[in-house]
């Protein structure tokens, strides 16, 4: 089977240099990253580098099969060129669209909707998911609404993170509909379940080594995590996914100034946002455009903590113990499907003693109850593939 997969790309789209009709090409290197302008583009081009762990998982999951990735916004910038299409068409057998939050209020997937309503081939969206429950129905945009009567009137299968999108689906008159999780799970999953295995231990909430994440530049909650569970001699490290474009953390300076280690993958350059006169701790702020030295680096932490949920699957995928912080709606279906123990935000939040909270919260899992739903889901997974013939 010849497909096409397009959507959230893993970290390989950096070395893309053009697209002409079907064939990428691609450079032997990725482009340098040091710059104040440089951090800031590469992280614009993802616009959250927890992106790339959606893209890299269902690349992943395609694995021996006939794949060409096509970006996305090739066939976008292209949709008025029906000779691309065609060859498109006469090309590929099945399009695969590695998909995150598309189901949400403010965004509108009019170009979604253009570009499948000209693919003449079953369409398999991968990874869809809400960002908020309420008012989900009556305030979904009208591209939205086009792309799903696009795919209501085509073969279209949809492997879902979790089970109110599964539901919202069914509802709107798709057929094919598989609650799945996200592909990004199933990247490493021998690594997943020694991740689980290893966090149900009350000693982690001593745990010095930890990579934090949630949203610097708006809120102070990791500042406050860290000052709970840290020592005053340790380093925080607080893993950047998109908060230099989105949260207002602003890394200051010229525009050519170097800022950035691509070697370690902190940040040298002076930053300013929300709070960040509340540290009492020393702390690095570190960014990683390549997923294999985002696990790596991760491989070499006692924990991952917060409230990004890719921020602590990477981490779980090189086999460190993870353990999130639900802050919405997203995270909450993910995490209740595939029964990964968490902590709702608004108790760990009021908590006074945390590290306490959390070595009993740790010492209170069931591993292999957790291993068990883990690997149901996993052997889930690879069924909804094998149905749709991948």
């Amino acid at each position: 089977m010849r497909i096409l997969l397009t959507g959230i790309p893993s970290y390989l789209q950096r070395t893309i240099a053009d697209v002409s009709g079907t064939t990428v090409i691609h450079r032997p290197y990725f482009d340098q990253t040091r710059t104040r302008k440089d951090l800031i583009s590469q992280v614009r081009r993802i616009a959250n580098t927890g992106n790339y762990l959606i893209g890299e998982g269902a690349a992943e999951s395609l694995r021996g099969h006939d794949v060409t990735y096509l970006p996305f916004w090739h066939l976008a910038n292209n949709r008025d060129k029906n000779e691309l299409y065609e060859r498109v068409n006469r090309e590929f057998d099945l399009c695969v669209f590695a998909s995150a939050n598309l189901l949400r209020p403010g965004y509108s997937a009019d170009l979604e909707a253009d570009i499948f309503a000209k693919l003449k081939m079953p369409i398999v969206v991968m990874g869809i998911g809400i960002q908020r429950k309420e008012g989900l129905k009556e305030l979904l945009p009208a591209g939205t609404l086009k792309f799903l009567e696009v795919l209501r009137g085509k073969e279209s299968f949809f492997l879902t993170r979790g089970y109110f999108t599964a539901e919202f689906l069914k509802e709107q008159g798709m057929k094919f509909v598989k609650p799945t999780g996200c592909p990004s799970l199933y990247f490493a999953p021998n690594e997943m379940r020694r991740s689980l295995a290893s966090l149900a231990n009350r000693e982690l909430a001593g745990a010095q080594k930890i990579a934090f994440g949630g949203y610097l530049g708006s809120v102070a909650d990791t500042i406050v995590d860290a000052h709970a569970l840290l020592k005053p001699d340790s380093v925080a490290s607080y893993v950047v996914q998109d908060e230099v474009v989105a949260y207002n953390l602003s890394v200051t300076g010229d525009d050519n100034q170097v800022v950035y280690d691509p070697a370690s993958g902190r940040i040298t350059g002076a930053t300013e946002y929300k709070h960040a006169e509340k540290w009492q701790r020393k702390h690095e702020l570190l960014v990683y455009f390549d997923t294999n030295q985002w696990r790596g680096a991760m491989s070499a932490r006692d924990l991952c903590f917060g409230r990004r949920f890719h921020g602590c699957i990477i981490g779980m995928q090189a086999g460190t113990p993870a353990l999130m912080i639900a802050v919405d709606d997203r995270m909450r279906e993910m995490l209740e499907f595939i029964g990964f123990p968490y902590i709702e935000a608004a108790t760990w939040n009021r908590e006074a003693d945390k590290r306490g909270y959390l070595a009993n919260f740790l010492g209170q899992i069931d591993s292999q109850a957790v291993i068990d739903r883990y690997s149901a889901c996993e052997v889930n997974f690879r069924n909804a593939l094998g149905q749709i013939g991948l």
